[in-house]
């Protein structure tokens, strides 16, 4: 490899694709070719004219600030909804219904995604809101997550209908809300705006009607129009395993969607067994703008994963074959990185390590009367100059959770902790328990194993144990960051303040004999302020300048050796490895206060 002009190869290196497949080249090798794209499926362009397509159910996500309302007012419409009407009731919910409007038209409520989840649906391409339904309580007004959800409805595009909850309690101030609203540049109509704002109240009803209308309205503006036939297409919004098996919540986009169809999602499929509507009735068939959750699934589809239809089960297991493949190979890239990375470091460990010895060998032989501390400062200066200076230190961790939407959510919410010296990265991440795989995984990475709501096995923990490798467990996501929070706290150097507690001022120096013909310069000094110990750590300053940094080999009163010395007395002092101070130097004596660093 060095005659092929690379660079500091070791032999434990790790070659990325690009490199093993060049050096696979000059031994007359053919790497293996990706497979063929066209094996995959792909969803059908949209038509240029839309006009002729029949009128598809808006799609709404109700978003909010917590303790705003969002549940009880998705109580209320799930009260009023289709499948309550139809079926006396809702007896299982799916995270998504219908609502009927007396006008004859159907608006389908997304109980989920959050926050978390909507963005990450949204980084993925995967705009399934047509509309966002904004709550703010009438009696505290915009909020940290308020702002959140505005920032992204309007950053994914969605228009934006503000429900103004909570009218029927004292202390509430529609006007104030709006106000609160333009602040944050949301302009409603009464502010000469276009964003239409609805007081409602979800405990007692009053204005929901209105609210149901304003949505309706607005859907006719948009003009929501999808082609019921041709090849399924839509997106996964929540999935889980229940009794009955692996299940779905699905929103279609385009076709109807009938018992027995295939459908590919991320690297797995289903032939359709059974359909249900939000109150767990079976239904035959579902079209555009409508959810319904499924089971039939081989594997463990993902929340926002993009679901199309296949003609035949042959034509899905080539295109599971083909992401598999595709997916397996940005992994093992990514595996492979954390890997390579992880030896990089031990790499440089070792060498750092040689590089003091041999420097320390050098000064002693140098006669360097304190070597250790000459490296020492060698290696200062080193680091504090900015080509050398390391990047922030990144802590792996090894993510596992219970359904696809909390893994999101958890990946999400871990990502946004840390500065500028440490943070966390996801090295590998997966649903369902820990297996032996993740321990060795972050066992070799050196990290941790981040569980979320799974159970792990008696012979995983001790696995763990042989390997060193710590878990950070826990079911509720915001607990969870706290605790990868004072993971990566351990990891952040203390702060350091200097407690000045004594000041001394040098009036003569001498020499004493401390055995043979070997003379000790001492420092004869009186003590102007505090208390000068025998274990301080000492400043000697010159015109205000430090010019010795470090112990005192001796402290004495007359021939006496004494542990402290007070204000107002004379004493000898003797530094460690250092007499180069004159008459009129001030010395320091001081405390180092470590404080430990949040981030």
């Amino acid at each position: 490899m060095a005659e092929f002009g690379y660079e500091d190869v070791r032999p434990d290196d790790i070659l990325n694709a690009e490199n093993a497949g060049l050096i696979a080249a000059e031994f007359n090798f053919d790497p293996i070719p990706p497979l063929p794209e066209d094996m995959d499926l792909y969803p059908t362009p949209d038509p240029e004219d839309k006009s002729t397509l029949p009128l598809r159910p808006p799609v709404v996500t109700i978003m909010g600030h917590v303790d705003h309302g969002k549940t009880t007012l998705l109580d209320y419409l799930r009260k009023s909804s289709v499948a309550a009407s139809e079926f006396g009731g809702i007896t299982q919910h799916i995270g998504a219904f219908n609502v009927a409007l007396s006008s004859g038209k159907t608006i389908t409520f997304l109980d989920t995604p959050g926050h978390a989840a909507f963005l990450n649906m949204r980084q993925r391409g995967a705009n399934v809101t047509d509309i966002v339904i904004l709550v703010v309580a009438a009696d505290d007004g915009v909020k940290a997550q308020t702002e959140e959800a505005i920032k992204h409805a309007q950053s994914a595009g969605v228009p934006i209908i503000v429900a103004i909850n909570k009218i029927d309690r004292e202390g509430a101030d529609v006007q104030r809300v709006k106000q609160d609203l333009a602040r944050h540049d949301l302009y409603v109509e009464d502010f000469g705006g276009d964003i239409q704002a609805i007081p409602v109240s979800g405990k007692t009803g009053q204005g929901m009607e209105d609210l149901e209308e304003a949505t309706s309205l607005l859907s006719e503006i948009l003009d929501h129009r999808a082609d019921p036939t041709g090849p399924v297409e839509g997106h996964i919004i929540e999935a889980s395993t229940k009794e009955r098996g692996r299940v779905s919540t699905l929103l279609i986009r385009r076709g109807t969607l009938k018992v027995g169809d295939i459908i590919v999602a991320g690297t797995t499929f289903a032939r359709v067994r059974t359909m249900r509507n939000e109150a767990g009735v079976e239904v035959d068939s579902v079209g555009p703008g409508m959810p319904t959750e499924i089971d039939g699934w081989r594997g463990q589809p993902e929340a926002g994963d993009e679901f199309l239809e296949a003609p035949d089960e042959q034509r899905a297991n080539e295109a599971i074959e083909y992401r598999t493949v595709t997916r397996e190979r940005i992994k093992m890239a990514k595996d492979m990185e954390v890997i390579a990375e992880s030896r990089k470091q031990e790499h440089e460990r070792r060498e750092k390590q040689a590089w003091r010895e041999e420097e320390i060998a050098k000064a002693t032989k140098a006669g360097i009367k304190n070597p250790i501390q000459y490296v020492n400062e060698l290696e200062k200066a080193a680091e504090s100059d900015p080509e050398t200076k390391q990047k922030r230190e990144e802590v792996p961790l090894v993510l596992k959770a219970d359904v696809s939407g909390s893994e999101e959510a958890c990946h999400d919410y871990i990502m946004t902790v840390g500065n500028n010296e440490v943070c966390p990265k996801i090295a590998r991440s997966g649903v369902g328990p820990v297996t032996e795989f993740d321990v060795e995984f972050a066992s070799t990475a050196n990290g941790y194993i981040v569980a979320f709501n799974v159970e792990i096995p008696q012979h995983i923990r001790r696995l763990a144990g042989y390997h060193g490798v710590k878990f950070i467990e826990n079911n509720v996501i915001y607990r969870l960051v706290d605790d990868i929070k004072a993971v990566l706290e351990e990891r952040l150097p203390p702060l350091v303040t200097h407690k000045v507690t004594g000041e001394a001022k040098i009036l003569q120096t001498f020499e004493i004999g401390i055995g043979g013909r070997k003379k000790l310069r001492i420092a004869g000094c009186r003590v102007e302020n505090g208390m000068v110990k025998r274990t301080s750590k000492v400043k000697v300053l010159r015109r205000n300048e430090v010019i010795y940094q470090g112990t005192l080999s001796s402290l004495k009163n007359v021939k006496r050796d004494v542990s402290e010395m007070r204000k107002d007395t004379e004493c000898g002092i003797g530094f460690d490895n250092w007499s180069d101070f004159r008459e009129g130097d001030s010395i320091q004596c001081y405390e180092e206060v470590f404080q430990k660093r949040y981030l």
